[in-house]
């Protein structure tokens, strides 16, 4: 009997036999795709680190995968055990420990010590990603749909970067690129080594501006200014993507960070500068404006800049009321409704150390125009008011340049230049000529006599404070004086404009209120 074998025996033994023939052949299979596996270089890490944000990024990453790995294997090789070696079929029984202090103070500390050991590093990483103080230069970066544009604030030009990805690709008519979908028109562009802030806001809807390799990621909200920084290790091309879901081509917005040696960075940015004509107005700067501009024209000039690409809305948003904790208001600013010298020194040398750039590569009268906008504008209501003369003698230390035409009253405008910009102030409340409006009167009729189909504009201003009717009579009246002025002198009459009085408010003594400007006219 016992050499016989049972039905049970041959079953048990062909069912290993099965199973070891399974075995070999997942073996063989196994072999065969061990090259493919191979060749595909999978990747399951992060992007190799290039800052120092990202180089903690990636050491955090590690240690938090280490913890969990090891909670991992620790709970559930415990559960396991547990369900194998004290099972029912071998004799064993639950324990009970209902309501047990000791067993809910470890499953209480021990998950609290093992948060604590990941939120320190954790805290670290994140203040020292939100740290940008200490910067070397400050980019601005604005996205749009779908699109980003790059403002270099401290150096007066700016740029949109656009995909350059053939559509053909994208279409399936041409082959895929190494960087499909991952390469621009015009990257940003910095040098290695240096702290670079980056502030981000958006156009439209919500954006993100992200570049794993440099450990950069902060939402763009349209409306606020966001703020974060890198500083690359290495040269080299740092490729990332829109993070936030902003609309159908959300998958086509790019970023490309070109990270260049210093000399290389110095090179390319001696070619903007080149290509976007920064420095040109300031080089040109002895051809000096001397007119005087009726506030009118010049405030609204100054809400183009101050609305344009790259101009002050920006920052100081369109209200006005900026940014708390990051950037001043400008509504209710003392700077701009104090003397106008503080805020021409502002405009001209910008605020080191902050966000407040230089924008000297604007022209003298496009700085006097946007600096009278914010005068005027929101609860601003400032009645001096800068003009581009303010500018060009602030550029050259509060003269103008010897090489200069000369402004206001001197001899070009005698001799019959374009250049007339007289202003006559009168005493408070009199409407006599005062006795220095002589040499006034004679740069007008110079003026006049230096070309033939010439003309001037006689404008009087009045305080908007006080008796409105009064006010006006007065400011004619001394028009008028100006006018008789000039014809005792030997102007003709037709060759005179009177121009409507002309409103200001405040001053220290409503020394504007109190005057007539004398300038060429159509």
């Amino acid at each position: 009997m016992d050499s016989v074998e049972t039905t049970q025996q041959i079953g048990r033994r062909a069912e290993q036999g099965s199973r070891l023939a399974l075995a070999r052949a997942a073996a063989t299979v196994g072999a065969m795709l061990l090259p493919l596996v191979a060749a595909a270089d999978w990747k399951m890490n992060m992007q190799t680190p290039n800052s120092e944000v990202a180089t903690l990024v990636y050491d955090l990453h590690t240690l938090i995968m280490v913890i969990c790995t090891i909670i991992f294997v620790g709970v559930f090789g415990t559960m396991f055990y547990s369900l194998y070696a004290h099972r029912k079929s071998k004799g064993h029984k639950a324990a009970q420990f209902h309501e047990s202090a000791l067993v809910e103070t470890i499953w209480t500390v021990v998950p609290f010590l093992i948060l604590l050991a990941m939120a320190v590093p954790a805290t670290k990483v994140l203040l020292k990603a939100r740290d940008t103080s200490g910067s070397d230069m400050t980019v601005k970066v604005t996205g749009y749909q779908w699109k980003w544009g790059y403002d270099y604030l401290h150096d007066g030009f700016g740029f949109v970067s656009n995909l350059s990805t053939p559509f053909a690709q994208v279409a399936g008519a041409e082959a895929r690129g190494d960087h499909y979908l991952l390469e621009v028109d015009n990257p940003m562009v910095v040098p290695v080594g240096k702290k670079v802030r980056v502030l981000l806001t958006a156009n439209d809807v919500v954006h993100a501006w992200w570049v794993p390799a440099l450990g950069v990621k902060q939402d763009a909200v349209p409306g606020f200014i966001r703020e974060t920084w890198f500083r690359a290790d290495r040269p080299g091309i740092y490729r990332g993507n829109c993070a936030e879901l902003c609309g159908k081509e959300h998958g086509f917005m790019p970023i490309v960070v070109d990270v260049k040696t210093q000399a290389d960075y110095d090179k390319w940015l001696g070619e903007q500068k080149e290509k976007y004509g920064v420095g040109k107005a300031a080089a040109a700067a002895t051809v000096i404006d001397t007119k005087t501009y009726p506030r009118d024209e010049l405030v609204a000039l100054g809400k183009s800049v101050y609305e344009g690409v790259g101009g002050c809305q920006g920052c100081h948003q369109a209200n006005g009321k900026g940014v708390a904790g990051q950037f001043p208001a400008l509504d209710g600013s003392k700077v701009v409704s104090g003397p106008m010298a503080g805020q021409i020194d502002v405009l001209l040398h910008g605020r080191p150390g902050t966000a407040m750039a230089s924008f000297k590569h604007l022209s003298d009268k496009e700085l006097a125009a946007v600096m009278d906008y914010t005068r005027s504008s929101w609860s601003n209501k400032v009645s001096e008011i800068a003009q581009p003369i303010d500018f060009a003698k602030a550029r050259n230390g509060g003269k103008l340049p010897e090489t200069a035409a000369p402004a206001a009253s001197a001899a070009p405008a005698a001799a019959g230049g374009d250049a007339l910009a007289e202003k006559i102030f009168f005493a408070a409340g009199k409407n006599a000529m005062p006795d220095d409006a002589k040499k006034s009167i004679d740069a007008a009729l110079a003026y006049l006599k230096g070309k033939a189909d010439a003309k001037v504009e006689i404008t009087g201003y009045t305080d908007k404070t006080g008796n409105a009717a009064a006010n006006l009579e007065l400011a004619k009246e001394r028009a008028k004086a100006v006018r008789e002025a000039l014809v005792a002198a030997g102007a003709a009459r037709e060759r005179i404009t009177m121009k409507p009085p002309a409103e200001v408010t405040g001053g220290a003594d409503n020394r504007e209120a109190r005057r007539v400007e004398i300038n060429a006219g159509g």
